[in-house]
């Protein structure tokens, strides 16, 4: 049985309200992808975060009569809580509450496959939970099941602080562990072209992967399918050596840097690839703003010096051609394409091809980011 959710969002001035609310419809989305039932949203606007609450001691209360009228389970935040937030509306609502980044975190764990990827979830999870352990007796009593208690590492939260900091040294030595081996793999590829595919989550860059590598790569549409880099061969006639293209875990706005932190790994494919593709969504409302996102989580992982060409996919949305020309006049030598028609993947073959085919050893790795 789902979970009914309630949605919280703030906003610092009727300025930011639009904004805001297109933040609580991606959280409802996320919420979605978690297994929930979203019953309604709330925005308050209010110039001054209540340090003690988020959303002040009346409003909470009032969110409390809510949950009880009508029968809510949970209540997810926009923001990330403080551990004193956290503990003091749970006091006042009665109901568990989970904010963006556990939110987050909890699909994560649900669409862990691999062993690397579990760990990763984990220890992400750990990371963040390790000081909301501290004077808040209900934590470990929100075991037994929903949003914000899934993943690999949830048995383990009901060991004290020491062992959990004992789990992730071991964790954390297994993801090394992880990363050397990955490293010896990555000598044994060196003649190898690789390239990558990175963008906002949702956009479409599986079943771009599978378009161009012929794969069939499960693809659905839900915020993080994709957990585990996944590499195929890309076949392209006149090159002198072969070719991988890897996919990788979609960005996000506010994306918890414990994730960040414990992907590193796996986002690994992005820091050796000689060519990014950075796939977007240009009938999203907010498409700028998200190319910004991924540009920010590049920067994180060590990548904005990296080569990129930018896809703009799901042309077929577009009624109005005159933004697909706004675009490629900001954009140059950009490529538009439409995953689910399958047009513009013969340009973007020809694109790839055509880059590194005058790509010289000496300059792998080496060309900047494009502006924007």
């Amino acid at each position: 049985m789902k979970e009914k959710a309630l949605l919280v969002g703030i906003a610092e001035s009727s300025l930011d309200r639009w904004r805001e609310l297109e933040r609580l419809e991606e959280l409802a989305l996320l919420a979605r992808a978690a297994g929930a039932d979203v019953f309604e949203k709330i925005l308050q606007i209010r110039n001054k975060v209540d340090p003690a609450y988020l959303i002040g001691k009346g409003k909470a209360y009032e969110i409390r009569d809510i949950c009880q009228e009508y029968g809510i389970d949970v209540v997810i935040f926009d923001r990330d809580l403080s551990p004193s937030q956290l503990r003091n509306l749970e006091k006042i609502i009665e109901r568990k509450i989970v904010d963006r980044t556990e939110l987050i975190m909890d699909i994560f764990a649900q669409h862990a496959r691999t062993n690397e990827a579990k760990i990763q979830v984990e220890l992400a999870q750990l990371l963040y939970r390790l000081p909301r352990l501290v004077g808040r007796g209900t934590l470990l009593s929100r075991l037994g099941g929903g949003i914000g208690t899934r993943g690999p590492g949830e048995k383990k939260l009901e060991v004290d602080r020491r062992k959990i900091k004992e789990r992730i040294s071991r964790l954390e030595k297994e993801l090394k562990d992880i990363e050397r081996t990955r490293e010896l793999h990555r000598k044994h590829r060196r003649n190898i072209y690789k390239v990558t595919l990175v963008g906002y989550t949702n956009t479409g860059k599986s079943t771009i992967m599978n378009l161009l590598t012929k794969s069939s790569i499960k693809v659905e549409d839900q915020p993080f399918s994709t957990l585990d880099a996944t590499t195929r061969i890309l076949y392209l006639e006149g090159l002198p050596r072969r070719v991988v293209l890897s996919d990788t875990v979609g960005f996000i706005e506010d994306i918890p840097h414990h994730l960040i932190a414990s992907f590193k790994a796996t986002l690994g494919v992005a820091k050796e690839a000689d060519l990014l593709l950075h796939v977007i969504d240009i009938s999203h409302p907010r498409v700028k703003e998200r190319i910004q996102v991924v540009r920010q989580v590049l920067q994180e992982i060590s990548c904005k010096d990296k080569p990129l060409i930018m896809v703009f996919n799901k042309i077929d949305l577009i009624i109005e051609p005159k933004i697909i020309e706004r675009f490629s006049e900001e954009f140059p030598n950009s490529i538009f394409i439409s995953a689910k028609l399958e047009q513009g993947l013969m340009e973007l073959k020809e694109e790839i091809k055509n880059f590194l085919k005058n790509l010289p050893d000496a300059e792998r790795n080496r060309k900047p980011l494009k502006s924007l």
